[in-house]
């Protein structure tokens, strides 16, 4: 049975990978600096190791003997970007210390490019996946655009908060698509050393996502210009809010770069919504 490391496993995204490749017959192996809590939150039939993507000796240890290793990180700053997506990069290949595996992916956006590289986590993604490229070994970058779960993560008291523009449409990604679409990637031995584009089956700018999800869970609804909820962020010492205030102008300004060959996804915006309420 083949084991596939996750660092990152128990996070929004992370957790649908470990469970859909768990599924499918892979040996999961999650690597976190807190098992118990790992453990807590995704169940039995996971193996756990204590690891920290910024701790090389820790990495070595958890890493040995595994076959595949998915980097499912992220961040809400400029450092927090590179230490995690840069640095730690750095540090799970020197952990590998030359060994060769099977494949090692990691998390990117559908924004990843170089003319994109105004975005700082866009340059760093893009500096990791160069990484991956040098080192070489097998690599995969998923390269999803925006996931519905991070709607929830705008509602405040039972109030849905829109941040920023929203004029370009948005191809939509269920978590459970995209796991779904990382699985089939690693069971096919000819799917290695490339990029992979997962687009969703429909467009919807921000602000008709938004009212769909608003009125499906009878949420209030309040738009904040970027501008403002940049400097709430500043007042309130809050770098997520400034870094999703950039992220909105930033994407509003770009859009979804057409790529040919881009993995289409089936699970529509109204599926979602009616699946994640019965799993509530």
């Amino acid at each position: 049975m083949k084991i596939v490391s996750i660092i990152g496993g128990t996070g929004m995204l992370g957790a649908p990978v470990a469970r859909a490749l768990l599924a499918d017959g892979f040996r999961v192996r999650i690597l976190t600096r807190n098992i118990e809590q790992a453990r807590q939150q995704l169940g039995e039939g996971f193996e756990f190791r204590q690891a920290d993507i910024l701790d090389v000796a820790s990495l070595t240890a958890a890493l040995e003997g595994t076959d595949f290793i998915h980097i499912n990180v992220s961040g809400h700053d400029h450092d927090s970007y590179y230490q995690q997506h840069v640095i730690g990069t750095q540090n799970v290949l020197k952990a590998l210390n030359g060994a060769k595996i099977e494949c090692i992916s990691m998390i990117s956006s559908a924004s990843a490019y170089p003319e994109f590289n105004d975005r700082y986590d866009n340059r760093f993604k893009l500096e990791a996946e160069n990484l991956l490229k040098a080192s070489k070994q097998p690599y995969l970058v998923f390269m999803p655009s925006w996931f519905m779960e991070t709607m929830s993560m705008f509602v405040q008291k039972n109030r849905l908060v829109r941040i920023g523009p929203s004029n370009q449409p948005i191809h939509w990604v269920s978590a459970q698509d995209y796991a779904q679409h990382v699985s089939k990637a690693y069971q096919n031995p000819a799917c290695r050393s490339q990029r992979i584009s997962i687009y969703g089956p429909e467009s919807l700018t921000m602000a008709e996502a938004f009212s769909r999800f608003a009125q499906h869970h009878q949420l209030k609804q309040t738009h904040i210009p970027a501008w403002l909820a940049k400097i709430i962020g500043r007042l309130s010492g809050d770098p997520t809010l400034i870094d999703v205030a950039d992220l909105t102008v930033h994407y509003d300004r770009t859009g979804e770069k057409n790529v040919p060959n881009t993995l289409r996804t089936t699970t529509t915006l109204s599926t979602w919504l009616q699946q994640r309420e019965a799993s509530l």
